[in-house]
């Protein structure tokens, strides 16, 4: 009894750290996107707005 126990806390416990690992991981592919595009638009989208 007390090994399904312990096992199924470990089990909790190694979800709980693979979400978080998966939403770090998630949230940083997230922020290199987002800075990719606001480079994109400084470069190329705001500078044709202000020549036309």
């Amino acid at each position: 009894m007390p090994y399904t126990a312990t096992r199924r806390q470990h089990n909790i416990v190694g979800r709980k750290l693979a979400k978080y690992f998966a939403y770090k991981k998630a949230k940083k592919l997230c922020n290199e996107i987002h800075k990719d595009m606001l480079f994109f638009e400084l470069k190329y989208l705001k500078s044709r707005f202000g020549h036309t």
